[in-house]
């Protein structure tokens, strides 16, 4: 009869594992905050020429990346303050709905902007990967992540922003997509080792002490009435 090492199998139960899936926090299909009233207003906005510097050519498709954020502000009239306060301009301007499943295409020629909301007690090395056709600017809390655009069409692993660890609350994954030609597309799958959901339900507070121990002397007094 064979004979089992009860010991080997004790130990290999007690190492560590090292392993981790990773958790999916957002593909394509999934909701977000999404405003389609850019239009055309970028355009050439930070060179004045359609070339390659330009963050939002006409024509250009030229494969470059961009190290510095573009300049917005021809847009604020229907973007507001959503880097820096997302949730208030996104629950406050008309121009921003929450979609149930953000749309993989637009109105060719133009940019539109997407948030993704995280609430979290906390999240280890989220990665977002994109692809779009024709360019992507990306913003965490209203900090430039950075923006590059491709030629051609658009995959999954086109651009790729590695985010690292969220700290507990919420947070705000800002993206705007830039497109210039006659067709467009976007896909996106964010991803994290370990993702803990938040806030936890509210708990009622316990009675301070002080007043647990009034009412425990009211009850003796009661008693020795």
């Amino acid at each position: 009869m064979k004979r089992t090492n009860w010991i080997g199998l004790l130990l290999i139960g007690c190492l560590p594992l090292t392993a981790q899936a990773n958790v999916v926090l957002v593909e394509t299909s999934d909701a977000g905050w999404y405003n389609d009233s850019i239009g055309t207003v970028l355009n050439l906005s930070n060179t004045g020429v359609d070339d390659a510097n330009a963050y939002f050519p006409v024509n250009n498709d030229s494969s470059t990346s961009f190290a510095t954020a573009p300049d917005l502000s021809a847009a604020d009239s229907v973007l507001g303050d959503w880097l820096n306060d997302p949730l208030g301009t996104a629950t406050t301007k008309a121009e921003w709905t929450y979609e149930s499943a953000i749309p993989n295409a637009w109105t060719p020629g133009t940019e539109v902007a997407v948030m993704y909301q995280f609430d979290t007690l906390g999240a280890t090395n989220v990665v977002a990967s994109f692809g779009v056709d024709n360019g992507i600017f990306a913003w965490l809390d209203g900090v430039y992540l950075g923006g590059a655009r491709a030629g051609g069409s658009y995959f999954l692993g086109e651009h790729v922003f590695n985010i690292g660890d969220l700290s507990a609350g919420t947070h705000f994954l800002q993206i705007l997509l830039e497109d210039h030609g006659g067709s467009n597309g976007y896909a996106v799958e964010i991803t994290a080792d370990e993702f803990i959901p938040g806030p936890p339900p509210s708990v009622p507070a316990p009675a301070p002490l002080g007043l647990l121990l009034l009412g425990l002397a009211g009850l003796l007094l009661r008693k020795r009435v």
